[in-house]
């Protein structure tokens, strides 16, 4: 793989710890059991959306699977709180090594962009919380593409807004739905391998596996 020049980042787990949203998303749901549900059904929703051309933002795909579960369990969440839950994705914590690792890359020339499903007030909210968002010199929102990764699109508007061919870029993402979309434009990937992740497509791991983001920055010379 050639050394690329932009290394476009996935926002939620790989660089935001979600540990403290999701212990207050199981309280709320009643359980770890009804998180993995939403979780499930926040997808579901995203890959339905796409399929039949019905793009809403991310968090209103949020709230709906929320309330969802919850009727399945026959309680409701009024939509305001729904909402408050759902916001709790704007305050996430980077993961320790980030930060740090952020620096290294961009002093070692990388150019750096985040790309998530997030809307594009939601994504830079997350990242000035996190105190990591002037190492990116942008965000993409899928809203740009009206569809949500793993669809091929979004890809290609960060592809066409930071000015690079694909092999020019690196998916990095602790998501191996994440990589195989990239993967489908063309684009190369580095798989985080966090704890609890692992990687279950039928397709071939990347060469690139690091555990964290700083041993990456090593990975690549930084």
């Amino acid at each position: 793989m050639e050394r690329p020049r932009l290394l476009i980042f996935d926002v939620n787990e790989t660089l935001l710890d979600l540990t403290e949203l999701r212990s207050v998303l199981a309280d709320a749901l009643g359980g770890s059991e009804r998180l993995a549900e939403w979780f499930f059904r926040l997808l579901h929703g995203s890959l339905v959306a796409n399929t039949t051309d019905s793009f809403r933002s991310f968090e209103t795909i949020a709230v709906e699977a929320l309330r969802a579960v919850a009727l399945r369990q026959s309680e409701e969440f009024t939509n305001e709180a729904a909402l408050a839950l759902v916001a709790g994705f704007r305050s996430l914590p980077p993961h320790p090594d980030v930060a740090h690792a952020l620096t290294r890359l961009e002093s070692a020339g990388f150019r750096l962009i985040a790309l998530s499903n997030g809307s594009p007030t939601g994504i830079p909210a997350q990242l000035s919380n996190a105190g990591i968002l002037e190492r990116f010199e942008m965000v993409v929102s899928v809203e740009e593409a009206g569809r949500f990764k793993p669809d091929p699109a979004p890809y290609g508007v960060a592809l066409q807004r930071a000015g690079v061919t694909p092999t020019e870029a690196l998916m990095v993402a602790a998501h191996d739905w994440d990589i195989i979309g990239a993967r489908s434009v063309g684009i190369p990937g580095a798989f985080i391998t966090r704890p609890g992740v692992v990687w279950t497509v039928p397709h071939d791991l990347p060469h690139l596996t690091p555990a964290d983001i700083a041993i990456l920055a090593t990975n690549l010379g930084a």
